[in-house]
């Protein structure tokens, strides 16, 4: 799984590609815990190149947002595919991850 990590203005962005799976989540986590540490700001994931995620996936992304929380900050999905709006749909994660509600499949549960 390819990541890319940026500065933009107040915030960091990492982008995630390929699967966030059981196979990447042990090797990406020392990577991600490193970024957060010396980034700045909100972390924006744009997780649009995610074609695959499992529940370590998940774990590894509520990992991320609890570090965050205990330095203050917060953790922002910008971007997502439809394996992680499906996910996230499934174990209700949106409030936890995305600042506004994501789109039509959020608006149809209302």
């Amino acid at each position: 799984m390819p990541l890319k990590y940026s500065l933009q203005h107040d915030r960091s962005l990492l982008t995630f590609n390929g699967g966030l799976t059981i196979f990447q989540a042990a090797e990406r986590k020392p990577e991600l815990l490193h970024i957060l540490a010396r980034s700045q700001g909100t972390l924006a994931l744009d997780l649009s190149g995610v074609d695959e995620i499992d529940t370590a996936g998940v774990q590894l992304l509520l990992l991320l947002r609890r570090e965050a929380a205990a330095q203050q900050r917060a953790v922002d999905v910008i971007a997502y595919s439809p394996p992680v709006l499906a996910v996230f749909d499934l174990l209700q994660l949106h409030s936890l991850f995305f600042a506004a509600p994501p789109g039509p499949a959020a608006q149809e549960e209302a």
